[in-house]
């Protein structure tokens, strides 16, 4: 808004005719009207003056303008240059924070994403091992199968022995890792141990990586508006 348009529309709101309003501001009413149809270049105090005619801080008045007016037309004031300066170090700070909070959600948006697509944050498949029994010292790791051991050429009666040997000694673990551990592995207890056999895998869809990647696009799209809006304000 140009300053005569707001005059004459806080004149008209206040009930006040040109020479009512002249008086109060101690001026004359040719200059008012001079004013009111920006046909004037009134000085800092003249504002002044009106703006205590309306009972208004000056400042206040100043604020309501619009700032390409005031630039284009007011800025030779050195009250209203200094008011233009501070105008424009807010709006340098506020295109900063725009900036900087346009840019962190682009970069959390990617980092969502490629989270969501990532096997070793959530990954999909859950490993099954299996272990028969305790194993002493001097057995081998193929203890519990019930087929021959070629490691050590065992015949037909001694694998049948075996295999009878072992009913009273099984006791079957079983555990569930996201982590590939081999097609088995060994836990020591003392001098025994168990061999855990690889048995299973299974493929989880997990919620989380949908979500992460949802969560990411809507930062990723949110932060390039964001950032277009901010540059578009410039």
């Amino acid at each position: 808004m140009k300053l005569g348009e707001k005059i004459k529309q806080l004149r008209n709101d206040a009930g006040l005719t040109q020479p009512e309003l002249a008086v109060k501001a101690q001026i004359e009413q040719s200059y008012l009207s001079k004013l009111e149809n920006d046909k004037g270049s009134p000085s800092f105090d003249v504002i002044a003056k009106i703006a205590r005619a309306f009972e208004l801080d000056v400042m206040t008045l100043i604020d309501s303008l619009d700032v390409s007016y005031l630039r284009d037309n007011m800025s030779h004031l050195p009250e209203i240059a200094v008011k233009l300066e501070e105008r424009k170090m807010k709006e340098k700070a506020k295109f900063k924070r725009g900036y900087i909070v346009a840019a962190s959600l682009i970069v959390i948006g990617i980092a969502l994403i490629i989270l969501g697509s990532s096997n070793s944050i959530f990954p999909e498949t859950v490993y099954q091992y299996k272990s028969m029994g305790i194993i002493h010292k001097g057995e081998l790791n193929d203890h519990y199968q019930p087929h021959p051991i070629r490691d050590v050429a065992e015949s037909r009666e001694q694998q049948i022995k075996r295999v009878a040997d072992n009913i009273p000694r099984i006791a079957e673990r079983s555990t569930l890792t996201r982590t590939y551990r081999g097609e088995g592995f060994v836990e020591s207890y003392g001098e025994d141990r168990r061999y855990f056999e690889l048995k299973d895998e299974r493929h989880l869809e997990s919620p989380w990586r949908d979500i992460c990647t949802i969560l990411g696009f809507i930062a990723l799209v949110s932060g390039a508006f964001g950032m277009g809006y901010t540059f578009k304000l410039m």
